[in-house]
């Protein structure tokens, strides 16, 4: 057969060629030649290797090999070409002893490259055990936002110790570090990287070209030049774009964009300047101050660690995890967060078992009763969660205010009440077939109706009860809901039973 070539990528090898069409169908059996061509390899070998080679480790082949306690096989020159990203995951799997084992391996910057992937608890408690020198080194390398988050997660001593030694080795970067600090944790100061890539009105476009040349290495994102007076004040914006399309005879002031809009203050709460991003647009937010001097910037990729950050935060407490717990975390460390609320869940368990203890002689009499209580809890627990989902998400997106509560709980209460009619009118056929008896099927029906209903209300009333008092609303609120469509859902079909089938 002809030679072949292929120019779709074979795990990111581009136009490579082969000499049997069964070489790319079979897509296991290729190897490599300097020439550039393909030729059968034996079975045992596959593609990966080629990739392997090509791209470094991946994920599985790291996890395997750490399953099978073969790391000391690693490969160095196949692990300085696996991705910053890879190693990081990896890394977070592992304890602090064989991270700095393979980290060893790496020069400080390509450390500062895969530590900034990290967790920032867990990159903290990585630097702070490793030599003084070396956590200085990774820590000067790093942008010092990332470098912040970090140094915001150590111990004192350590805090004190990794910060001395920056001041010794790189002042600049240590000033940095400290400035981000003063900041509180969850506001746009800290986040904010203070490197920005700025022009001066009165630059030609050739010399505003040229400063960006020598940018290219000093600045982490360049997607918008930022021009300034003497006194670091924001005057206006350049895009990329608007300065190599800009004719050579004008200047900066000519082609950048004034009356800015999504100007951030350093106090900033971190979701509001989520929320600004997203309708915004811009990969850039710049941050300034009282007078308008640029402090420094905001990164879409800041803003996505954000949103996945509180996203993760409202998911897991509201099943009353803690809030920045990760798979990998300690176990008593685990224990230790998700105790209180399994606590409060316990106490909502009691009330419910209380109120099924009162019409004990009420199911001993019909037995029927005890089968159906489940279903009846269940559904009326599953609609709280499905709106109170959907509340938390609308509260934390800024669509809804505490003056929209009465509306909000009143058109989810009427949903849970419309869904009750369709799923209560199925459950009732139900416990027709099974029982034979039009009027516990009614019972059933209706005791579906309003603990569905019950629980339309209580999944949006619950989050904005949380905010009126200054809480998070997603704090443990899956367990109230739940705890009061049990108890609310036992109590309306027992009772009903007992008033209208004994």
């Amino acid at each position: 057969m002809d030679e072949m070539r292929v120019s779709r990528p074979i795990g990111g090898i581009k136009n490579l060629k082969i000499r049997e069409k069964s070489d790319w169908v079979d897509g296991r059996y290729l190897r490599s030649c300097r020439s550039g061509e393909f030729r059968k390899m034996p079975q045992e070998e596959k593609a990966a290797d080629v990739v392997r080679r090509e791209e470094g480790y991946t994920l599985y082949d790291l996890v395997s090999m750490a399953d099978s306690a073969e790391l000391d096989r690693l490969d160095d020159e196949t692990l300085l070409r696996t991705s910053p990203h890879i190693l990081s995951v990896f890394l977070s799997r592992l304890d602090v002893d064989t991270q700095r084992q393979i980290l060893r391996r790496f020069s400080p910057e390509q450390v500062s490259e895969i530590v900034s992937e990290m967790d920032s608890e867990q990159s903290a408690e990585l630097v702070s055990e490793m030599r003084e020198h070396r956590g200085v080194s990774v820590l000067n390398e790093m942008e010092p936002d990332d470098a912040a988050d970090i140094v915001r997660e150590l111990e004192d001593d350590d805090r004190d110790r990794l910060l001395k030694g920056m001041r010794k080795s790189q002042p600049e970067a240590a000033e940095d570090v400290l400035e981000l600090l003063e900041y509180p944790e969850d506001t746009a100061g800290a986040i904010m990287n203070p490197h920005v890539a700025t022009l001066r009105s009165e630059m030609t476009i050739d010399e505003a070209i040229g400063a960006v040349r020598k940018m290219r290495d000093e600045y982490e994102n360049i997607y918008y030049l930022y021009v300034v007076d003497s006194d670091d004040v924001l005057q206006g914006v350049v895009s990329m774009r608007a300065l190599l399309l800009a004719p050579k005879g004008s200047r900066v002031g000519h082609i950048m964009r004034t009356g800015l809009i999504g100007l951030l203050a350093p106090t900033m709460d971190k979701e509001i300047v989520a929320h600004i991003m997203a309708d915004t647009n811009f990969h850039t937010l710049p941050v300034v101050d009282s007078d308008g001097e640029l402090l420094g910037i905001i990164t879409h990729d800041d803003v996505i660690d954000i949103m996945r950050e509180e996203n993760t935060e409202d998911i897991q407490k509201m099943a009353g995890a803690g809030a920045d717990e990760g798979i990998f975390d300690p176990i008593f460390s685990s224990i230790r967060q998700r105790s209180p609320w399994l606590l409060v869940n316990l106490c909502t368990a009691f009330v419910a078992s209380a109120v099924v203890g009162f019409f004990d002689s009420d199911i001993a009499i019909l037995p029927v009763l005890a089968v159906f209580m489940p279903i009846i809890a269940g559904i009326g627990g599953n609609t709280g969660a499905q709106t109170l989902a959907v509340t938390v998400r609308s509260i934390a997106l800024g669509e809804v205010e505490m003056f929209d509560m009465s509306r909000v709980c009143l058109r989810e209460t009427l949903k849970g009440f419309l869904n009750g009619l369709l799923i209560g009118l199925l459950g009732a056929c139900l416990a027709m077939a099974v029982t034979r008896r039009w009027d516990f099927s009614a019972i059933v029906w209706v005791a579906m109706l309003i603990n569905m209903s019950l629980g339309g209300f209580m999944g949006s009333f619950i989050p904005f009860t949380l905010k009126k008092f200054g809480l998070d609303p997603a704090s443990g609120s899956s367990i109230f809901a739940t705890g009061c469509t049990d108890t609310g859902g036992f109590f309306i079909f027992l009772g009903l039973g007992a008033l209208f089938l004994l």
